[in-house]
């Protein structure tokens, strides 16, 4: 199997698995909606560019997100003192419940990935991964 093949099956094979188990928590959101809230979130003083810088989107693309998460009551979007032209994303209280419980699919699917696989071979795909991702910035 080429490297390519390997690649795209495996994160075929992830992507399935996820979408299955967030099926089964019945939350009516769509995964790039979960991925948002993932990546608010793990980024610091996250703002509507910080997201579309993150995710590769454009901001008008964002902008319709952000509208749909703050509807939703997933996010609030907090003054940023620093500057009065942006705004901070952050999660809501149910927002965080629904990332609690995404965390825990992740935690479960990523288990039953790596069973069978030592500590040390899970270091060296992390690092191999990171070099991989690295080579092509």
């Amino acid at each position: 199997m080429e490297l390519s093949e390997a690649l795209f099956n495996l994160v075929h094979t992830v992507r399935i698995n996820m979408k299955d188990e967030i099926k089964k928590l019945a939350l009516d959101l769509s995964p790039m909606h979960l991925k948002s809230l993932k990546v608010i979130s793990m980024i610091e003083e996250c703002t509507g560019q910080k997201l579309a810088d993150f995710m590769g989107r454009d901001k008008a693309q964002i902008n319709r997100l952000i509208k749909e998460l703050v509807n939703q009551e997933l996010i609030t979007k907090e003054d940023n003192d620093k500057d009065k032209r942006s705004q901070f994303l952050v999660l809501s209280v149910k927002g965080s419940e629904i990332m609690a419980l995404f965390k825990k699919v992740e935690s479960q699917v990523f288990n039953r990935m790596i069973k069978n696989i030592s500590d040390e071979e899970i270091k060296q795909f992390v690092e191999l991964s990171a070099q991989l991702k690295q080579n092509l910035e």
